[in-house]
């Protein structure tokens, strides 16, 4: 019996050995103006970010960790939102000290943002899911392992810089800067004026117009590059290894041998660079 007691008493004291149970919650209204700035500091969670046509911006904040059995160690956790200048940032501030679990723990973790629709992003994630609808500003996007869909985003300045994630939008114009390392990017309806576009391991699937001296210059170490063209013309610059090129609709040939081909497709003046190294390249005009 005495071993007993014993053995109970040292596992509740293991238990409570565990300091700060991480959860954290937070529901508040805070001021930013209608073409401000979100700076947004955050890893690992599921972020929904949705503007429209309220006046202020409307923060909620769940993060709830449930463990079972026991677990030793300190973790503190806490956002920080602040208002600055009709500016507002959300910043997370995370510790964690020799934690230790034997058994089961979760993590539940979601931010979810109302704002005014002409506000400008700038994001850095570590990992994590973004979900963004409707943001009408520019958008920058600084992500290590995370997901990110972008949804009736009507602004002319898109970044993107990415080091394990995807990006997926429904639609895009202006400018459009990518610089990845295993990384998918899928664009459609768009008509961006300019694209910079550097990704070492993955797929650059763009669907957009071709504007009158626009320049378009897109990088694959190992993947494709597949570009719909929906409107406008101009001259394409393929540089290639052991990729292949692949082309559909009316593009007439001006030059081709074993590391480059060079295109032209009437109807504009734009200038398209493509690299690709072992990448496929696959263009369709319609």
């Amino acid at each position: 019996m005495k071993n007993l007691i014993f053995t109970l008493v040292v596992l509740t004291l293991a238990s409570n050995l565990f300091a700060g149970d991480g959860n954290f919650h937070l529901d508040k209204e805070y001021t930013i103006g209608k073409n401000g700035l979100l700076e947004m500091q955050i890893s690992d969670a599921k972020v929904f970010i949705t503007g429209s046509t309220r006046t202020n911006a409307h923060v909620k904040i769940d993060r709830t960790v449930t463990t079972k059995g026991f677990s030793w160690g300190e973790e503190s956790f806490h956002v920080d939102v602040n208002e600055a200048n009709g500016n507002l940032s959300i910043k997370e501030k995370q510790k964690s000290a020799h934690v230790t679990a034997i058994g089961y723990y979760s993590e539940e973790y979601r931010i979810d943002v109302e704002l005014p629709e002409g506000v400008s992003l700038k994001i850095d994630g570590d990992d994590g899911d973004y979900y963004i609808k409707n943001v009408n500003g520019a958008i920058a996007l600084h992500m290590d392992d995370a997901d990110a869909e972008l949804a009736g985003c009507k602004g002319d300045s898109f970044e993107f810089r990415l080091d394990d994630g995807d990006i997926r939008m429904d639609q895009g114009r202006g400018k459009l800067e990518v610089d990845g390392d295993d990384a998918d990017v899928e664009i459609y309806k768009a008509n961006f004026t300019s694209i910079h576009a550097d990704i070492d391991d993955g797929d650059l699937i763009i669907e957009t117009s071709l504007a009158n001296d626009g320049n378009y210059w897109m990088k694959s170490q190992d993947g494709q590059i597949s570009l719909n063209i929906t409107s406008g013309g101009g001259e394409f610059d393929i540089d290639h290894d052991d990729g292949r090129v692949i082309t559909e609709g009316k593009f007439k040939t001006l030059h081709e041998d074993e590391g480059s081909t060079r295109l032209a497709l009437a109807n504009g003046t734009a200038k398209v660079t493509l690299k690709a190294d072992d990448a496929r390249v696959k263009l369709r005009a319609q």
